[in-house]
């Protein structure tokens, strides 16, 4: 009986030693990254990198301009948004005409396997999928359907968007995906991951820079600012307790509901002005698009200018008509 007792005892402990084994294996407590790529692989952009203990973010804010994070796993990466590869013209007057093949270079350095996902169908978020054309891109399903029907993105990239309901996991990690309608793109996704608590806002919120409000319609049922403040008061509540919040212009926070306010601050202080319930710093109420622009410059001088300036007319190109909010 006693022989029989150790043996039992022994398959036992045999078991427990190597179920803490495969675990240890399966889930490490810590990733061993390798040294990050030279930021002088990017020399277009400004290189940061944070380090957790099984995910690693590298920053790259090109320019003044966008931002790409790469998110790293033990074996993968996903790079969030790839941005553009021009400045915009004269509004905001950078060269960023390498900055594809930079942000390709980088990533190619750290060897893993690659995935792309794109937060939405605005240009300056997957123009440099032309340096990504052999890597699989997933975007919210919304979001999916408005770029492979976009000439543009089918140019440059020349397959399709994988769109994604609910989660999936890429790289390594478990992405959800969400997407609000109707605020600053005709849709907005943005992606988290609950294990790492990462939020990644897309243009859904900034950091010191100017939001998107050139197609803000006032004068129509629809408000779109409405639509993006509540929707940005519900994302607060439920990211309140997470560690980062990656934004495409510019970097990332590490106060979260602090990002949330700040860009609800913004938004209702330009809907104001645009409505005529906030009156101007001078007096009285705005009646022009410049007007609202130079109010939103004395009310936030030290943000980045250039979505700002994409309400004007000859924004984008001569004959421009600009923003109509008047």
């Amino acid at each position: 009986m006693k022989i029989q007792k150790l043996a039992i005892a022994a398959i036992v402990c045999a078991t427990v030693f190597f179920t803490s084994c495969e675990k240890s294996d399966t889930n490490p407590t810590k990733v061993n990254f390798s040294n990050a790529p030279a930021a002088s692989l990017a020399p277009s952009a400004s290189v940061e990198v944070v380090t957790e203990d099984k995910v690693r973010y590298h920053v790259l804010n090109f320019g003044t301009r966008w931002t790409s994070t790469i998110v790293e796993s033990e074996k993968e990466i996903t790079l969030v948004d790839v941005g553009i590869n021009n400045s915009g013209g004269a509004v905001i007057p950078v060269d960023l005409s390498n900055s594809g093949a930079e942000l390709r270079a980088y990533a190619n350095a750290i060897k893993k396997p690659m995935n792309i996902i794109i937060t939405h169908p605005h240009i300056d978020h997957y123009i440099n999928l032309d340096k990504f054309k052999d890597v699989t891109v997933y975007a919210q399903t919304k979001d999916a359907a408005v770029l492979n029907t976009d000439a543009t993105f089918n140019q440059v990239y020349g397959d399709t968007a994988i769109g994604v309901s609910g989660s999936k996991e890429i790289g390594g990690f478990e992405y959800y995906f969400d997407n609000v309608s109707g605020t600053e793109a005709v849709e907005n996704g943005y992606v988290y991951i609950p294990t790492e608590r990462a939020v990644f806002t897309g243009d859904l919120t900034a950091i010191k820079r100017h939001s998107y409000i050139r197609d803000y319609t006032p004068l129509d049922s629809v408000d779109e600012l409405s639509i993006w403040i509540n929707a940005l008061t519900d994302m607060k509540s439920k990211f309140s307790n997470y560690k980062y919040i990656f934004v495409g212009h510019l970097g990332y926070q590490t106060n979260v509901t602090g990002n949330f306010d700040a860009t609800i601050a913004y938004i209702g202080n330009a809907q104001g002005l645009i409505k005529g319930t906030k009156n101007l710093t001078a007096g009285g109420t705005a009646t022009s698009v410049q007007q609202v622009v130079d109010e939103l410059k004395i009310l936030y001088p030290t943000y980045g200018d250039g979505a700002l300036y994409f309400s004007l007319p000859n924004a984008f190109y001569p004959g421009d008509p600009g923003a109509h909010w008047f």
